[in-house]
């Protein structure tokens, strides 16, 4: 099986935190942390792919300083925090090989552009299971069939039934047929995630906000937006290296 590693650069905030040293910040750039262990998935069709993400951080404070007579907290100005991490994420591409690079919501980040190598991670750290549902786009076709079968297929032998919830659409008939012509596994439909089964839901934020909100059981979703949330946790938890 083909190994892979890729290094992906967060931007974070420290919330409660202020800059005792806001001209330096400014002027050097936020400091760049690695957390200390990798990330283990598996990935792709075919012999498949093992590999491993690392990543690299930056936490923003949460306010630039104090007032120099009032005391009180300041926030950071827009156009200074753009510099900032502009500047922190071209440090990072350039001195850590950082392939991607991604933000928290609160600095604009779209979850859309979340790698398919962080969402692997997630549905990695769920195993082992023998039943999965799947959540795809209704205007969905080949390309997001590829996209999901690529981060399922190292599973495959294993899992006996997998369940699609929402809309049928050209990607989920694609996939169907996929599954039952090359593992026998019929997929039934449901209008509800399953207790204790993985999700994984590949729709779109404005998808997935049309539809009424579900419970994802147990076992918790897959999606870009919870892969994001999963990783700012991943970064504040405290298994960091200073590495700069």
């Amino acid at each position: 099986m083909e190994t892979d590693i890729i290094n992906i650069f967060y931007m974070g905030i420290a919330y409660g935190v202020w800059e005792k040293e806001p001209r330096r910040l400014k002027k050097e750039g936020l400091t760049i942390q690695k957390a200390g262990r990798e990330l283990p998935y598996l990935w792709g069709g075919g012999r498949g792919k093992k590999g491993k993400v690392q990543i690299y951080y930056a936490l923003l404070p949460e306010y630039q300083g104090k007032g120099r007579f009032s005391g009180a907290l300041k926030r950071w100005k827009p156009e200074k925090v753009k510099a900032m991490l502009e500047q922190t994420a071209e440090k990072a591409a350039v001195g850590f090989t950082c392939r991607e690079l991604l933000c928290a919501f609160e600095l604009n980040q779209d979850p859309e552009q979340v790698p398919q190598e962080l969402l692997a991670v997630c549905l990695y750290r769920q195993r082992p299971f023998d039943r999965i549902c799947i959540s795809l786009p209704q205007d969905g076709g080949e390309y997001q069939m590829q996209y999901a079968l690529e981060l399922i297929f190292p599973y495959l032998t294993r899992i006996r039934q997998v369940i699609l919830k929402g809309s049928d659409s050209e990607a989920s008939k694609l996939l169907e047929e996929y599954l039952y012509e090359e593992f026998g596994i019929i997929m039934v439909r449901s209008d509800a995630a399953q207790s204790g089964v993985p999700w994984l839901d590949l729709r779109d934020k404005e998808e997935k906000n049309r539809q009424r909100r579900e419970n994802p059981g147990s076992r918790g979703c897959i999606s870009r937006d919870e892969a994001l949330k999963f990783l700012d946790t991943a970064v504040k938890n405290g298994y960091n290296t200073d590495v700069n």
